[in-house]
């Protein structure tokens, strides 16, 4: 686009330019022998007849000289307009400044500020010096990531909310107590010493139709393992139809202390097949025949009704899909953790809030519900920014993911790097 501007530019000063420069040559051709005093002499003379034009043995070299000089100031006007960037011929790498770095993204105070080294913060407030706040550190085991990153960053917290992935427990044990004096409210998802935890409930943070098929869709995603390929996914399709059917129906029917997981396994349960050969209603099919009564285009009906349509033999066997994903609900520590809830997702982004994620380093059996808080946690967050806070937390809420490899699933959503609603 410049080079067409230019070009057309050139193409106007050349027709427009030409003419003035001929006619100014022209007439000052017989005075050129003289040099320049004889033309300044003559020059008031010569514009009181512009046009007394008399031709001359100098004229084709006047108009020739001019016109030269002319075409090099053209060259010259369109010469300045670029950027040759002097004396950075071979590049202007170089190596950086520790204090020009830390003086141009460091804040005041020292707890408005992300310690990335001992000599170098940048600040929280991401709007003042136009970067992001998400941080990738890399390192083998023993290099200092929890030591000199994770921990220091914690302790230094004055005014934003965190989010913490603590495999082992190390980080809340080192940091809990001071963040609870520095007036931090701490709550724990411990899926290390589950009757120790605080209750997370999915079902809470349900608000429509679209999150619902979101939990499921999370679920089903974090309990298939990593790198397994289903040679036909009708059995997971079908199952997941069951759970979208249960899970409606706790949704909209349920009174609020049964809409659990543990509710779910009971209606599974409830709706078992005994005889293949003489099916007879379950109590499940009963419950669904009186909401059909009740409420004929009910959502959890047309996906009971999908999932109904097979034959005894292929119903049992969703049944069994579907009861594997879930088996570790049937635990009664599991079930009484996510019975309840008490960990307020939303209100991280309004006041202080340390919320720790404890899961085994060395097993990833409950890895799954990690993967559900995350997910139900952007969306309140991201939902509470745009619907309440007018874009933005009141409370900045920071990430931070302790040997996330060990924490993640391919369900976990690709919004980490979403930092204009004080999110990182």
């Amino acid at each position: 686009m410049k080079r067409d501007n230019d070009r057309q530019t050139a193409i106007i000063l050349s027709i427009v330019g030409i003419v003035p420069v001929i006619w100014l040559s022209l007439l000052i051709a017989p005075s050129i022998s003289g040099g320049l005093p004889e033309i300044a002499a003559n020059l008031a003379t010569l514009f009181d007849n512009p046009f007394s034009i008399k031709l001359c043995g100098d004229s084709l070299k006047t108009v020739l000289i001019l016109l030269l000089c002319y075409g090099m100031g053209i060259g010259i006007y369109f010469s300045t307009r670029k950027n040759y960037r002097r004396r950075e011929e071979h590049g202007s790498a170089k190596w950086g400044n520790v204090r020009a770095i830390d003086k141009k993204y460091r804040q005041k105070p020292l707890s408005e500020n992300k310690l990335m080294t001992q000599n170098v913060c940048i600040g929280l407030n991401a709007k003042k010096h136009r970067r992001n706040l998400n941080t990738l550190v890399c390192g083998g085991s023993g290099a200092g990531k929890t030591r000199f990153y994770a921990k220091p960053n914690i302790m230094n917290a004055a005014r934003n909310s965190y989010v913490i992935l603590d495999p082992k427990g190390e980080i809340l044990r080192d940091t809990g107590h001071l963040l609870e004096k520095k007036g931090y409210e701490v709550r724990v998802l411990d899926l290390i010493s589950m009757e120790k935890s605080h209750c997370y409930n999915p079902f809470v943070y349900l608000q429509n139709d679209n999150d619902v098929q979101k939990l499921v869709t999370n679920l089903f995603k974090s309990t298939t393992p990593k790198g397994s390929q289903s040679n036909d996914p009708f059995w997971d399709t079908a199952a997941s139809m069951l759970l979208l059917a249960l899970v409606f129906y706790l949704h909209y029917e349920a009174p609020p202390e049964e809409q659990n997981f543990a509710m779910v396994m009971e209606m599974l349960r409830a709706g078992a097949i005994e005889d293949e050969d003489d099916p007879s209603p379950s109590p499940l099919d009963n419950l669904f025949s009186d909401l059909m009564i009740d409420n004929p285009d009910h959502i959890a009906l047309k996906y009971y009704h999908s999932y109904h349509s097979g034959s005894s033999k292929t119903l049992k066997s969703i049944q069994i899909t579907l009861a594997a994903r879930l088996e570790k609900f049937n635990l009664e520590s599991l079930a009484a953790l996510t019975s309840a809830d008490e960990l307020d997702l939303q209100s991280l982004g309004e006041k202080k809030v340390a919320l720790f994620a404890l899961i085994p380093d060395n097993d990833s059996s409950f890895n799954f519900l990690v993967s559900i808080l995350y997910t139900q946690l952007f969306q309140q967050l991201f939902y509470a920014a745009d619907h309440i806070h007018g874009g933005c937390l009141p409370m900045p809420v920071h990430f931070m993911m302790d040997e996330f490899a060990n924490g993640v699933t391919r369900s976990t959503p690709k919004t980490v790097g979403i930092t204009d609603k004080s999110v990182a």
